[in-house]
């Protein structure tokens, strides 16, 4: 069973870290494996997906507007066809890397 829970802050308003999520190309960077049914689409709060691939559950990223910017909540439930820890690591750690860029690129910053 796969269940992954991460919150993240970006110093940047929802909307802005949306805009960044629905650039073509990034959720699939992001997820690749995994083919998403968009369930409900929040807008500036988020959105909810069904998935199927080398998970079959839910996902959901929920973007809250805290402190001049934006807690970005990501989740992943379901069953994986595969190693669950070692999908969840290697998950864990895309999903990070590619996060990371974004706050970079939103707060201005460079690695």
């Amino acid at each position: 069973m796969i269940d992954i829970v991460d919150e993240s802050y970006v110093r940047a308003e929802p909307q802005a870290v949306r805009a960044e999520l629905d650039v073509p190309g990034v959720l699939d960077g992001l997820w690749p494996g995994l083919q998403r049914q968009t369930v409900q689409d929040r807008g500036a709060k988020g959105v909810r997906w069904l998935c199927a691939g080398e998970v079959e559950g839910r996902l959901e990223i929920w973007l809250e507007a805290s402190g001049g910017g934006t807690i970005v909540h990501h989740f992943v439930h379901g069953r994986s066809q595969g190693s669950p820890a070692r999908w969840s690591k290697v998950h864990r750690r895309r999903w990070k890397q590619g996060l990371n860029q974004i706050k970079d690129r939103l707060e201005g910053r460079s690695r």
